[in-house]
């Protein structure tokens, strides 16, 4: 796992947690309160804060990887007396190994936890099914609304949770007593949502939206301040304009749409995912790893063998395949293009696909078996090969590189200086390194999707003159054609002069690098890296 912060929500994550504070809408409180059980083990060391949030990932992953495996023994085992040991633990293994579901598994994100949840909802409701133990739906239920306060992800899950329990629920006398139960264990595991207006009264550094009255909660909650896709048309978003027609040859109005939705949205932003963690991939070190196909081809074989085996079995993994990955995408009406790849979003449905694997183990399995063959060891290869293939990519036990960009963000500004930022790779590690390590902590980081428009304007013009002012390099990106002639190049930063200010390139700060050779650099941070030498140029250091 990595050993600090990474890209993306995870510095935001990491800040939250240690100090319970106020992330973005609509939250994840379940996972802030056992994160910050995590950090606690830290004993108030900062520099292991980061360590113990991730390690909550690498142990949800774990878990997960388990709960996968006895849920492919409850659809495996029906066919002979002695379990099929080696066909659930192919399956479960080619989900821990595969590109999405580990990518997750070694930073502070969300989905591995949030997949713990649905795995144990799905598995409780296998054993309801088998057993007929009432309680076991009272803890689904109690997962299910915990499992809502990691990612609403979970509630995909629900549809084959349905299917699985609903004809024996039906035909239990005691249902009338139980279905209460369930709701009520349900809105019990909701609760955790109670910290976020607590602690947005308290009025943290990090308070977004700041859902301290019923009001701006419930706006919290409904994400208001993200811009809301329609089911149709699919290309909805007008600043995409110039980009459809990479997608849709031409064409417009419905044919179009259609178009775009199978070759970009369903295919690009679903089929392509697939085939990553299932087939293989080019990966970022730029070198090919096909033989990944084997466990696709294997997972192809249980889908359809699985159909004429056994009908409800298949239809429960469908639903779960098709929720989370199909529909899903449907719903999420990609726009053209995403800021970064999405694949975690499809994580049920590859988790689906991997309990298929495990069936069509089990099938060539039962077949060698019969015919006396013990070659079946040998499908343990597809594991293997996704193992091989993506450790060097998945690999982040030495990577520095983003502490260290984000620690390069702020010595590049002077003392009590103001710095403006504009997503989320130059505005969360950040966060982390003042709320956590307690760097820097005399710079006000402003980010204007945040703050706004206006009232960035407002903060930058009053500090001016009194404050040193500092724009982030994607700032500078979005917004330095209206400051022309005014900004300096200062390590990551751009200084911005008042007007008549000579501009001299400089550079103040000393920033340090501890970047190992082996360690796997994303495009982001290499685009970053190559910004510093270009800097570097400019300032004729």
């Amino acid at each position: 796992m990595d050993r600090s912060v990474s890209w993306w929500d995870c510095g935001e994550f990491i800040a939250t947690g240690w100090l319970l504070q106020v992330g973005h809408p609509p939250g994840a409180p379940t996972y802030q309160l056992l994160s910050h059980l995590f950090m606690l083990l830290s004993f108030g060391n900062p520099m292991l804060v980061a360590p113990l949030s991730n390690a909550l990932s690498a142990f949800a992953g774990g878990l997960t990887v388990g709960i996968l495996y006895l849920t492919i023994l409850e659809f495996t085992s029906h066919r002979s007396p002695s379990p099929s040991y080696l066909p659930a633990a192919i399956g479960a293994l080619c989900y821990l190994f595969c590109d999405s579901a580990w990518f997750s598994a070694v930073e502070s994100e969300v989905y591995s936890l949030a997949m713990l949840f649905c795995a144990l909802d799905v598995w409780l409701a296998l054993r309801y099914r088998r057993t007929g133990n009432a309680r076991l739906l009272l803890l689904m239920a109690l997962f299910l609304g915990l499992g809502v306060g990691v990612h609403l992800m979970t509630l995909l899950a629900v549809p084959t949770m349905l299917l699985i329990v609903l004809p024996s629920l039906l035909r239990c006398r005691r249902w009338c007593l139980v279905v209460p139960a369930m709701v009520l264990l349900f809105a019990l595991g909701l609760t955790t949502y109670l910290v976020i207006p607590i602690r947005a009264a308290a009025n943290p550094p990090i308070n977004e939206g700041r859902p301290d009255t019923a009001e701006s909660f419930m706006q919290y909650m409904k994400r208001e301040q993200y811009p809301k896709a329609p089911l149709y048309p699919r290309m909805w978003r007008e600043r995409d304009k110039a980009n459809w027609s990479d997608w849709t040859y031409g064409l417009d109005g419905v044919a179009g749409n259609a178009v775009y939705y199978i070759n970009y949205q369903l295919g690009y932003m679903y089929g392509r995912y697939l085939m990553y963690n299932f087939i293989g991939r080019k990966n970022l070190k730029s070198h090919h790893v096909v033989v990944f196909v084997l466990p696709f081809l294997l997972g192809l074989w249980g889908l359809l063998r699985h159909r004429r085996r056994s009908r409800w079995g298949f239809w429960t993994v469908m639903l779960l395949f098709l929720f989370g990955g199909a529909i899903l995408n449907l719903y999420l009406n990609h726009p053209c293009y995403e800021p970064r790849e999405r694949d975690y979003a499809y994580i049920l449905s590859f988790y689906a696909f991997a309990i298929w694997i495990g069936v069509g183990a089990d099938e060539i399995g039962y077949r060698l078996r019969v015919k006396g063959y013990s070659w079946r060891w040998l499908l343990l290869l597809a594991p293997l090969l996704l193992a091989w293939g993506n450790w060097s990519d998945h690999d982040r036990h030495d990577c520095h590189s983003v502490h260290d960009i984000a620690m390069g963000h702020l010595q590049s500004c002077g003392q009590n200086a103001i710095l403006i930022t504009l997503g989320d790779n130059d505005t969360f590690p950040l966060w982390y390194l003042q709320q956590v390590e307690r760097q820097r902590t005399d710079i006000d980081i402003y980010n204007i999707n945040l703050t706004g428009g206006a009232r960035t304007m407002q903060l930058i013009d009053s500090s001016l003159g009194r404050r040193p002012v500092y724009f982030s390099q994607y700032f500078v990106d979005r917004f330095g054609k209206y400051y022309e002639g005014r900004l300096r190049c200062n390590g990551f930063c751009w200084q911005l002069l008042p007007d008549g200010a000579p501009v001299v390139q400089s550079h103040s700060h000393p920033i340090e690098w501890h970047i190992t050779e082996c360690e796997y650099i994303d495009p982001v941070s290499a685009r970053f890296l190559d910004i510093w030498h270009r800097n570097l140029q400019s300032c004729g250091i």
